[in-house]
């Protein structure tokens, strides 16, 4: 996890696995991540992973509401990177939902069409406000 300029990033790495013979033309890749928080209000984003699929590359994870008041989610920031972390591809998106109460978890999902080959891990933060 990393903090920059008041946005925690969750990194997530994947590496590009063996074409299985009879498979279809997806590829899997394995990925971990630390939960990062929203600066301040306990929304945390975990569990990302992220998967070649005939469409692109899926990334998925969630948010939760670690506290106790409900909080506005602000929109997530989904960010490709090379084996040497530079970016090579980004989108951002809206939350699942954009209220989370005490408690709730939300997943969210979003696929990169065309996804870069050079890309081997993706960091999710929060976009401010």
């Amino acid at each position: 996890m990393v903090l920059v300029a008041g946005l925690i990033f969750v990194t997530s790495y994947f590496h590009h696995g063996s074409h299985v013979a009879g498979a279809p033309t997806a590829r899997q890749h394995s990925a971990s991540a630390e939960a990062a928080t929203s600066p301040g209000n306990g929304l945390v984003i975990r569990k990302v992973s992220a998967a070649r699929t005939v469409n692109g590359l899926v990334v998925e994870g969630e948010i939760a509401n670690l506290s106790d008041a409900s909080h506005q989610v602000s929109r997530l920031r989904l960010a490709l990177q090379d084996p040497a972390e530079k970016e090579v591809g980004s989108k951002i998106v809206d939350p699942p939902k954009t209220k989370l109460e005490p408690g709730e978890v939300e997943h969210f999902e979003t696929l990169f069409p065309n996804p870069p080959d050079t890309a081997t891990g993706v960091v999710v933060t929060f976009v401010s406000s």
